[in-house]
């Protein structure tokens, strides 16, 4: 039978500067709401101990949330563990299972363990409404991190580490080593589990660990040090960095109709390539996250890519080379869209317009609103009238114009971006294209001297789609 001493055991003398530095992360009047993340390590069971003395009086403001990974064949023993811990300390305890099967064989068994586990974690957060989420993570799995970090081409952002706070996720332990912890586990025999595959030497964190850091820390016991004091320092620089490009993005970045983020080339090409990217990056929220190939692939659509061509990121955005600016819009999945017959009279959705066709009142017809239009209604009598997208190889007579033009010229022509042309929609009665929508309608149907009846076309944005 395990043996499972109360919190209260250890000494407050060993607590003072735990318990001071939680107060600078902490800055409430009171205390917060947290989960903690209890694998049943060390790490994480020591971090429960603490908090427990830390929230002496507030036992109810902490939560235990253990993941089961399901890689390991003694992952249950380990959650039985932990909810025995929770059971004899009086704590909530709860267990979330991570599916084997929904992971992506591109995917490391690390980044699939690591990414699913924060995913649940934050999740559990929002449902139980708590304030925060804490982990083990300490002084060593900082320098692991980093030395990880540079062998992943991570660049600057990865030299800094993880951080102390990162908006919901607090590492409360980061400052301390893994020696002065085990001192204090092993001083009032707090038990733990040993997961054997920290041992595992083809998980390069492990690897790192065990052939890198600690023998580099047997043969200098500052290096350590050194290196976390670095990450600081790192962490400051990109701070200032980032201070100035904030500045650039508030004064050169521009929205359009359809809250696309638009770059002036010129004003773009006057910062240095490591800024650009780190603009690119906080626009699309994948600060930090980028490696190697990312930022290669970024700098290149940025520097000597073709006009034209689109970048997809990982991070859901897309960034496009356009003639004049380069454009950045969240990635949706163009879904494909049947034709919508048209009915005079009725109100039509396609793409994001709401379309509506009605007969009008014979005036001068003229409107300075391009997503407005009339056409002479006889000319369409008895034609079936469908929007659709348009496709290579579809032709109009363009208002004003007395032949044909191809719509992938008109498109070019107007500079008309990528984005665009991908959703743009033409109107057609019967096999004719009658309005190119938001640009202009064909010669062939406009008002003229003999119009009886008009038919008053419109379109309007749908706010929520």
């Amino acid at each position: 039978m395990i043996y499972i001493p109360k919190p209260e055991i250890i000494d407050h003398k060993y607590l003072i500067k735990y318990f001071n530095h939680f107060k600078s992360l902490f800055n409430q009047k009171k205390p917060p709401k947290v989960l903690i993340a209890v694998s049943g390590g060390s790490d994480s069971i020591l971090l429960l101990y603490l908090f427990l003395r830390f929230f002496e009086n507030h036992k109810e403001n902490i939560k235990i949330v253990h993941i089961n990974h399901n890689i390991r064949t003694d992952s249950l023993k380990d959650e039985k563990f932990v909810r025995k811990i929770g059971k004899e300390l009086d704590v909530e305890t709860y267990s979330k299972h991570l599916d084997l099967n929904s992971r992506n064989k591109k995917d490391s068994l690390e980044s699939w363990a690591r990414n699913g586990r924060y995913k649940i974690l934050e999740e559990f957060l929002v449902e139980c409404k708590f304030d925060f989420i804490l982990t083990g993570h300490h002084k060593n799995d900082q320098v692991e991190t980093i030395l990880k970090n540079i062998s992943e081409k991570t660049g600057l952002f990865g030299l800094s580490g993880m951080k102390s706070i990162n908006q919901k996720i607090v590492r409360p332990l980061l400052p301390f080593s893994k020696k002065e912890l085990m001192s204090i586990i092993e001083k009032y025999d707090i038990p733990y589990i040993n997961d054997a595959s920290n041992d595992e030497l083809n998980f390069k964190r492990n690897f790192i660990r065990k052939k890198v850091l600690n023998p580099w820390v047997e043969e200098d016991s500052e290096v350590l040090n050194a290196i976390y004091e670095s990450g600081l320092h790192f962490s400051k620089y990109q701070e200032s960095l980032i201070y100035f490009i904030e500045d650039f993005i508030k004064n050169n970045i521009i929205y359009d109709r359809n809250n696309h983020i638009l770059i002036d080339k010129n004003k773009f090409g006057n910062i240095p390539d490591l800024a650009r990217v780190m603009v690119i990056q906080i626009l699309t929220n994948s600060l930090g996250r980028l490696r190697k190939f990312d930022f290669d692939d970024i700098n290149n659509i940025l520097s000597n890519d073709k006009v034209g061509n689109i970048y997809k990121s990982r991070f859901g955005y897309e960034i496009l080379n356009d003639r004049d600016s380069f454009i950045i819009k969240k990635k949706n999945a163009l879904k494909k869209h049947d034709d919508v017959e048209i009915s005079i009279g009725e109100k039509f959705q396609f793409f994001d317009y709401e379309y509506v066709f009605k007969e009008s009142k014979l005036n001068n017809n003229l409107s300075s609103n391009p997503n407005i239009e009339f056409i002479d209604q006889s000319k369409i009598k008895d034609k079936k009238l469908r929007l659709r997208l348009w496709k290579n190889g579809d032709c109009f007579r363009p208002l004003g114009m007395s032949g044909k033009q191809k719509i992938s010229d008109y498109l070019i022509n107007n500079k008309i971006n990528q984005f665009e042309k991908l959703k743009q929609t033409v109107l057609l009665a019967d096999d004719k294209i009658i309005w190119l929508c938001g640009h202009r309608i064909d010669e062939r149907v406009k008002i003229s001297n003999t119009t009886k009846k008009v038919l008053s076309i419109s379109r309007f944005e749908r706010t929520s789609l």
